[in-house]
């Protein structure tokens, strides 16, 4: 029994010591000085998540049709994104940024692969697919000679698009294999995976993920410490909440949250313009992206149920 007292005290200690070094203190300061501004980018995180779900019809005899291994691609990485941005933003409250940030970048990587993947399973976005045919990475020429080896290979990427991932498990190892991310921003916006963005290759390759490889590369002045120094605070080596680190964080990922929801409606697309129940439910959400400031995303998703509205009409 005092052995089991003792092994309670070591545990709860450990506990207290952890949390101690995780920076909670910072993490009420921190709501305190950017309280409007996270709260819409904790939410835009959120919303993100429900979406995927909403806009998929319903398990009943009326859908027969669609099966959510359709686009299992993305959904695979959808909810690597939604733990990646929550991580980013608990480590930005406790005012350790560059962990933040770094998290920001792995998150909009999870986002333009999970989209890239997806539309690479299916027979119509190959099919055009210039960009892939003009970049120097070997996959599509490979990926074409599996499935002309292996016919039925087409139709269970179409039936389930994460089918993709096994297929080229082999070879990502390869050098020269896979794209950059540039030519997967590229690809996509060809696609229009990316459309309600003006500029997109600008806005998400060089505004967002260029800038956010910085902190992945530990640039000086990206470093806790680095900024800590341009920030003339009294004590470098103490964690501490720094306003304005904090202000730039908010808004990135406010940004990126935006960009993956106009991801996430494009790909999700073809139920919109199917289903009206996923179209009714999509026009049911115009009013919290608007709240959230999701300006590309209430683009979007008004120029989507528009539309459908006119074919159907």
């Amino acid at each position: 029994m005092a052995r089991h007292f003792r092994d309670n005290e070591l545990i709860e200690s450990a506990c207290r010591h952890v949390m101690s070094e995780f920076g909670l203190e910072n993490v009420e300061p921190s709501f305190r000085m950017e309280s409007s501004a996270l709260q819409r980018a904790h939410d835009a995180i959120h919303e993100f998540a429900l979406l995927a779900a909403l806009l998929a019809p319903s398990a009943t005899g009326a859908h027969p049709s669609w099966k959510w291994q359709s686009k299992s691609a993305f959904f695979l990485y959808h909810l690597e994104v939604f733990n990646h941005a929550h991580r980013s933003l608990a480590e930005a409250l406790c005012a350790y940024y560059n962990a933040a940030f770094a998290l920001l970048r792995v998150t909009g990587e999870l986002l333009v692969k999970g989209a890239f993947w997806e539309c690479l399973s299916h027979k119509s976005y190959r099919e055009n697919s210039s960009m892939l045919d003009n970049s120097k990475s070997k996959l599509k020429e490979w990926l074409e000679r599996e499935l002309e080896r292996s016919p039925r290979l087409e139709e269970q990427l179409e039936q389930t698009s994460a089918t993709i991932y096994d297929i080229i498990a082999p070879r990502t190892e390869s050098r020269g294999f896979l794209p950059s991310m540039r030519t997967m921003v590229r690809q996509l916006d060809d696609w229009d995976i990316f459309d309600s963005v003006p500029d997109a290759e600008e806005k998400v390759y060089r505004d967002v993920y260029n800038k956010l490889s910085a902190d992945v590369h530990v640039i000086a002045d990206r470093t806790d410490i680095g900024r800590r120094l341009t920030s003339e605070v009294s004590d470098i080596f103490r964690q501490e909440v720094l306003p304005k680190v904090l202000h730039e964080y908010a808004a990135t990922l406010h940004t990126l949250m935006d960009l993956a929801v106009v991801i996430e409606l494009n790909v999700m697309k073809s139920l919109v313009d199917e289903y009206e129940e996923s179209r009714v439910k999509l026009i049911g959400r115009l009013e919290t992206l608007t709240s959230l400031h999701l300006k590309h995303s209430v683009r979007r998703a008004r120029q989507l149920v528009t539309s459908t509205t006119r074919r159907r009409g």
